[in-house]
């Protein structure tokens, strides 16, 4: 039985510059995500795989179209209840980690909770758990400078996950790492979407990782493509 739809992009339009500086990224774009189900886009360049992100993310507004998370469409909500939703229902990974350079590992992973007002004691529990899970029980106190890069991204998808959201959206993730330390983010990637039913949409050039993705999708010319890898 096929997992209920979460997530629903309709006729996303998103078009940069005025006049003869127009850039048409894409126009009635279509994007269905089922509940737990982890999505790989692929495409060349400039394609437009992270505008696409940013607006799945609510970082950004279509220039028409609509999200629709749970049947309701979250882009006629004013910019203050984006934020809120999208610091509870989204988790975002970059190919640079953003953690905060001053702050340690677990203060980082914990950050979105206290954002969010959560009792301190129970999320920085919650922090101390997924950083045991992500493998840097050791390194909590670690501050961001005396992590390696593969620890940097396993903080930052600990922090993308803290607060247990709907959707997991990674952007290039592995690909400012050696292989052998992108594959292991990967797999602790796709644990989590396992062990919390998370929603994972994926941009990546490595079609290995894309392979091993429930659905591959080519961004291209504007539209969404299956990609029978």
């Amino acid at each position: 039985m096929e997992s209920e739809i979460n997530f629903s992009a309709k006729n996303l339009t998103k078009i940069y510059g005025q006049g003869n500086q127009k850039i048409e990224v894409f126009r009635d774009l279509d994007l269905e995500l089922h509940e737990g189900e982890m999505v790989a886009i692929t495409g060349a360049s400039g394609t437009g795989k992270s505008t696409l992100l940013y607006l799945l993310g609510t970082l950004d507004r279509p220039d028409t179209g609509t999200l629709f998370y749970q049947n309701e469409n979250i882009f006629e909500r004013d910019d203050r209840w984006l934020a809120a939703f999208r610091n509870k229902s989204i988790g975002f990974v970059f190919q640079f980690h953003h953690l905060l350079p001053e702050f340690s590992a677990l203060e980082n992973t914990v950050m979105p909770g206290l954002i969010a007002g959560k009792n301190k004691k129970e999320i920085f529990s919650q922090g101390h758990e997924l950083l045991e899970k992500v493998g840097l029980s050791h390194r909590t106190e670690h501050r961001v400078g005396e992590l390696s890069g593969g620890e940097q991204q396993r903080v930052a998808l600990a922090r993308a996950i803290i607060m247990k959201p709907a959707l997991l959206l990674a952007d290039e993730p592995t690909g400012n790492l050696d292989p052998h330390t992108g594959e292991k983010v990967f797999d602790l990637i796709a644990q989590m979407n396992k062990d919390f039913g998370l929603t994972t949409v994926m941009v990546t050039h490595n079609y290995d990782l894309a392979r091993r993705m429930d659905r591959c999708l080519t961004l291209q010319d504007g539209k969404l493509y299956k990609n029978h890898l």
